[in-house]
């Protein structure tokens, strides 16, 4: 992923200007109240101490600061168990989504104000859209080919897409009881 950042940033005249570095959301390497905004998307849901985590956006976003989250969330509570069983294959077991009102809770307790969230279904036809619109043809060729190679060069890529395959068919309720949410506090 550090790979295509770096790659999306030349693209847009912007790859001198940003520095990289790979750390573990529970425990960030920098100094506190350095920045003015901390965005994640599809990090936190992946973390087993989801609230270490959102204390650590905290801790090094400047006061006034903003904590973007955007991340999987449970639509329905409880999840059917088919549903919940294919997520968490889905995920590894590393972690899974949590609803709409707990992320937000996660996001007071580290001490945010001003939280507002908005929570969305995905819808698999528009997603395509979005795809399509923001990238091209070419573009989803590109993509394409990398998640074919990536498929046929990784052996661990390939146990996901089997892990996730595992039925033959998604859950049938999955657009109903999972989906994203856009979490969001100032420091």
């Amino acid at each position: 992923m550090i790979e295509r950042a770096g790659e999306r940033a030349r693209g847009a005249g912007a790859g001198n200007r940003i520095q990289y570095c790979v750390a573990g959301a529970q425990d960030l390497p920098f100094e506190d109240d350095l920045f003015d905004a901390v965005i994640t998307e599809s990090v936190t849901a992946l973390v087993e101490e989801k609230q270490r985590a959102v204390n650590e956006y905290a801790r090094v976003a400047r006061p006034g600061g903003w904590i973007g989250l955007n991340e999987s969330t449970w639509l329905e509570t409880p999840p059917p168990p088919e549903v919940v069983a294919w997520v968490s294959r889905a995920a590894e077991e590393s972690g899974t989504p949590v609803a709409a009102d707990e992320w937000e809770r996660l996001l007071v307790r580290a001490g945010l104000k001003d939280v507002i969230s908005e929570v969305r279904h995905i819808e698999v036809g528009d997603e395509t859209r979005n795809l399509l619109q923001r990238y091209g043809w070419a573009g989803m060729m590109r993509v394409f080919w990398r998640i074919l190679g990536l498929y046929f060069r990784n052996p661990s890529y390939r146990d996901f897409v089997k892990r996730i395959r595992q039925d033959g068919v998604l859950p049938e309720r999955l657009n109903e009881n999972f989906g994203y949410g856009l979490y969001v506090g100032r420091a």
